[in-house]
């Protein structure tokens, strides 16, 4: 009889084992879920007191500021991000721009600036960058040592933040970075690009002025065969009897002398 009563006492004990760990965990899910709803309570009303800003050398942190165009005092839980992204991406300078909520109350702006990779020669001056989008002039403390596009063939097409899509265009940007990735030597010796409608591009010599016949296709061939031609006869001799340089022909320089 003893022993019936042992098992008994002893088959009751998981039961109430298993009820006190239901009541515990019932404890821990309303504190888990207050404390959630103090959390979401809190940061409906936490303003934006600061805005980080990343990645920015032509453009100010005031101006991207200006640009997000945030209502005073908002709760930064409340903002529209992507149309605080929108408002950025209007200045044609940015190429992409992220933002990211930093708690407690700070938002971050990370942003890609479209670089200058030409100025062109029109009317009013603009900036190009290596993908064709027309950017503004204007005075930075960022200087920028960069050829110039000339000939372009309707001027009336240029406005920042607008891309340019033309084939003339495209020559000469791929003149620019077939340039920029032989040498910085090669790159800061061409000091314009002329385009010609359609004709052979021809570029100018920075400190000579010499013309170089460039053609049109197979850019990054021609240059590095140009850049090589530049260090072995033009680096550091008298290049005032030059004419032109042609270099349209496979595996040969061409260049014409006044005197011939």
């Amino acid at each position: 009889m003893e022993n019936e009563q042992l098992n008994i006492e002893f088959d009751q004990q998981p039961s109430k084992y298993g009820r006190r760990v239901y009541v515990y965990f019932g404890i821990l899910l309303i504190v888990l879920l207050s404390l959630f709803w103090v959390k979401m309570q809190w940061q409906q009303h936490v303003p934006v007191t600061q805005v980080a800003v990343e990645g920015t050398n032509i453009l100010s942190r005031e101006e991207i500021v200006r640009l997000m165009n945030l209502p005073p005092r908002v709760s930064m839980y409340e903002l529209d991000l992507t149309s605080i992204q929108k408002n950025i991406l209007t200045n044609a300078f940015v190429k992409r721009a992220v933002i990211q909520r930093d708690a407690p109350s700070q938002l971050r702006v990370i942003i890609e600036e479209r670089i200058p990779a030409a100025l062109l020669a029109a009317n009013e001056s603009y900036y190009i960058d290596d993908e064709g989008s027309v950017l503004p002039y204007r005075v930075s403390a960022e200087t920028y040592d960069i050829p110039i596009i000339s000939g372009l063939d309707s001027l009336s097409r240029l406005a920042p933040g607008r891309k340019i899509i033309d084939s003339d265009v495209q020559e000469a940007l791929d003149i620019i970075t077939a340039a920029r990735a032989t040498s910085e030597e090669m790159f800061h010796a061409i000091s314009e690009i002329h385009l010609r409608k359609g004709h052979d591009i021809i570029c100018y010599w920075f400190d000579s002025g010499i013309p170089i016949i460039v053609g049109r296709g197979n850019v990054a061939e021609k240059i590095v065969k140009l850049d090589a031609f530049r260090e072995k006869f033009l680096k550091n001799n008298n290049t005032s009897d030059i004419q032109y340089i042609d270099i349209r022909y496979d595996d040969q320089v061409v260049v014409s002398r006044k005197n011939s």
